[in-house]
């Protein structure tokens, strides 16, 4: 009995210095983030109370720093681990702003013979919605972003980022780097 006693605590010890952090969540001695991405059309559309259209993943993110520190939308970088996209966070302009860039798979531009290329190429700077931008959806990606500031109490908020193609939640990674330390989350 003894030795099954002295099993349970050695095995009860064990898993509790277990240091792999849950899925959705990361955290150092700065900093703990916690996320939900949301890839579906309709729960992006519920969660930003207007229409982002595709091509787009939405991250919820709350952020509990342990200490004051500088926060930026920046330091975040969006990773498929599925086919190795990387995209950092997009500001709401750069999705909706009079100066939005639209990139083009090389397999959707014109050309002949000796004109393709492997990678995407930059269409240049366009309207994405109407002359001018949307601005309704610019104020309301603004008002929901995660804010780019110093913090020192619990922050919550969105993080945009573009994608090709279809992914899948089990196939994303969210990756920090900034002032709190470098940390990964996978997510389930």
């Amino acid at each position: 009995m003894k030795s099954m006693l002295a099993f349970l605590f050695c095995a009860a010890v064990a898993f509790a210095a277990d240091p792999h952090p849950l899925y959705n969540q990361s955290g150092n001695e700065n900093l703990d983030i916690y996320g939900t991405p949301l890839i579906e059309h309709q729960a992006i559309q519920q969660a930003l109370d207007a229409d982002l259209g595709p091509g787009y993943v939405v991250v919820r993110l709350k952020v509990v720093p342990k200490d004051k520190l500088r926060l930026s939308p920046d330091d975040f970088t969006l990773l498929s681990r599925k086919d190795g996209q990387r995209c950092p966070a997009l500001s709401p302009t750069q999705i909706a702003g009079s100066g939005a860039l639209v990139v083009k798979a090389a397999s959707d531009q014109p050309g002949g013979d000796g004109t393709r290329t492997n990678g995407p190429v930059w269409s240049g700077v366009t309207a994405s919605k109407g002359k001018g931008g949307d601005s309704a959806l610019v104020a309301k990606l603004t008002e929901k972003i995660l804010p780019d500031k110093e913090v020192s109490s619990t922050t919550e908020g969105l993080l945009y980022f573009a994608v090709d193609g279809k992914v899948k939640v089990k196939d994303l990674t969210l990756l920090y780097k900034g002032p709190g330390g470098r940390l990964v989350m996978d997510f389930k």
